[in-house]
């Protein structure tokens, strides 16, 4: 009897050092016993799953070691601890821990401080930022004399930049003269115009005329002209011809009178002597005509004819050119003036704009505030080193760049990117802290004054914020960067569990479970609804009180 006892006390010693160590997740060594039954034992605490699943035999084979009882009263106080050993022991229902016996890891619900933080960072930025930006329409050579400095203080109208003069004035004197010229052209070719405009038309009714009086010349030649022509030069003949034989006849009688008178024969001879002579000048005149009248029948009248035909025929065509060149002659010195208007009014204009451009190049400080070479780009800073190679004696300036920015000190905002996955953390009016880089132990306040409702870049959104920087920030200028923190969500009693304790269904995402530990150490699954989330924290909103213990990693043979 009091060896069984003795064993007896042994064995749920042991088992009481094996549930305390499962409980704090140590592993149980085997209980040092001297019966058999303690030896069977060891074995079940110390093996993996396969081993968990002998433990019953290794319980039951303790049995006949423990079996040993003297008397009958101490035989049954043996059979009434039995069923306190076997329950002891129950089946396992989690992972390998729970087969060897260890209490399952789990997590009580408790009211914690939950905070979502999101951190950004940023860069501060002037409120009022002038750009210097020379925007040329005529000119394009900006020679650098002399430049500001680098972070120079600034007064509105002092000098910034003064360039190289001697050129710009040369192109300008130029285009004067070359207005003066094209004054002269308009006026000479307005004088011009006028008279054509005053003579195009005379000129059209003076062909008009030609050809008029060329065809009535030409219908005249023949019907009156060419058959009195005719007419003539046979009436010439015959008349020569008549005037011959009136002659001859007179010397045939003069001749028969002197051969029966008594004259004497000197004054016959002078008489006979006339008339000879006459009838010689008729024969001749008689040649005469014949050839005019060849002349004028066989060449002069056909000629005359052919002429006056080409002459009709020049007229018709000259009549032709007349009215379809003289009006587009007119028209062409109408529109050469015009041409010669705009050309001028471009001159006129090139010279107002090299004048303005010239005025553009006595560069003068538009505000008060600080000299910075290059430009800010949505906050960030750049061009300083190109701004400064620029900007030294004989650089040059491109037109169209961002050389200089004048800069107000303050009031500074922050410009931020915000990456797509936190921008419905954020929202207009919302506090944060701002902590430069330069100073990483100033704090400041902000606020969200403004953010983008659509993205600037691929994946990201901008949000400026307001930022009180009073005397602790007099170090601070634009250009510089800074962390951002932003806490959009807090609550200081929120019931969380482990992210790992928390199951997602897989056909509904919006279904989420847990696995219960219940007081008599069952676990059964529960559905619960969360709130919002953090690395190492899941707001449980329903479905778990104070209290309640889960298990930390949700079995995944449970889902």
């Amino acid at each position: 009897m009091t060896r069984f006892v003795l064993t007896l006390g042994c064995f749920l010693i042991a088992f009481a050092l094996v549930a305390e160590r499962a409980a704090v997740g140590e592993s149980a060594p085997a209980a040092e016993e001297p019966e058999a039954a303690a030896e069977n034992s060891e074995p079940a605490a110390e093996k993996s799953e396969p081993a968990a699943e002998k433990s019953e035999p290794a319980a039951e084979k303790s049995e006949p070691a423990e079996e040993k009882p003297e008397s009958g009263p101490e035989k049954s106080e043996a059979a009434e601890k039995e069923p306190a050993k076997a329950e002891a022991k129950p089946q396992p229902q989690g992972g390998p821990s729970e087969a060897a016996g260890e209490k399952p890891d789990t997590h009580t619900v408790k009211p914690e401080l939950l905070k979502v933080e999101v951190s950004l960072s940023g860069n501060f930025e002037a409120q009022s930022v002038t750009e210097i930006v020379l925007r040329p329409e005529a000119w394009a050579n900006f020679k650098v004399l002399k430049a500001v400095e680098h972070g120079a203080q600034v007064e509105r109208g002092d000098s910034l930049v003064q360039f190289e003069l001697e050129d710009i004035d040369e192109a300008i004197a130029d285009q004067r003269s070359k207005l003066d010229l094209s004054k002269l052209a308009i006026q000479q070719s307005e004088k011009s115009l006028a008279i054509l405009e005053a003579t195009t038309p005379l000129d059209l009714t003076a062909a008009k005329r030609a050809k008029l009086y060329g065809d009535e010349d030409f219908a005249r030649f023949l019907k009156i002209d060419r058959p009195m022509s005719e007419k003539v030069a046979n009436f010439d003949v015959e008349m020569s011809e008549a005037y011959l034989e009136y002659q001859q006849e007179e010397l045939r009688q003069l001749e028969k009178m002197y051969e029966a008178d008594d004259l004497t024969e000197e004054t016959e001879e002078i008489v006979l002597k006339r008339q000879r002579d006459a009838v010689k000048r008729a024969e001749f005149f008689l040649e005469q005509d014949k050839l005019l009248r060849d002349r004028t029948l066989q060449s002069t009248l056909p000629r005359r004819e052919e002429g006056m035909k080409e002459s009709t025929i020049r007229d018709d065509l000259t009549l032709d050119e007349a009215n379809a060149t003289l009006p587009l002659a007119l028209q062409r010195s109408r529109l050469e003036l015009e041409k010669l208007k705009a050309q001028h009014h471009k001159d006129e204009d090139r010279l107002e704009k090299l004048e303005a451009d010239r005025a553009m190049m006595e560069v003068k400080a538009p505000s008060d505030g600080v000299v910075y070479y290059g430009r800010f780009n949505r906050g960030e800073w750049s061009g300083a080193a190109a701004g400064a190679e620029k900007l030294r004696l004989g650089g040059s300036v491109n037109a169209n760049d961002v050389f200089l920015s004048i800069v107000k000190p303050r009031p500074l905002v922050v410009r931020v990117n915000v990456p797509e996955k936190e921008i419905h953390q954020l929202h207009r009016g919302l506090k944060g802290e701002v902590r430069p880089t330069g100073y990483p132990e100033m704090k400041l306040a902000a606020t969200v004054a403004e953010l983008g409702a659509i993205p600037f870049n691929s994946g990201s959104f901008e949000a400026r914020l307001k930022v009180s920087a009073g005397a602790q920030a007099q170090g601070l200028v634009p250009g510089m960067s800074c962390s951002v923190k932003f806490v959009p969500y807090l609550n200081r009693k929120a019931l969380t569990v482990p992210p790992s304790a928390v199951h997602t269904d897989e056909l509904d995402d919006q279904k989420h479970f847990v696995m219960q530990v219940t007081e008599d150490g069952k676990q059964r699954k529960r559905r619960v609804t969360i709130g919002k989330k953090t690395e190492t924290q899941v707001e449980i909103l329903v479905g778990l009180e104070e209290g309640d213990e889960v298990l930390k990693q949700f079995p995944k043979d449970k889902s």
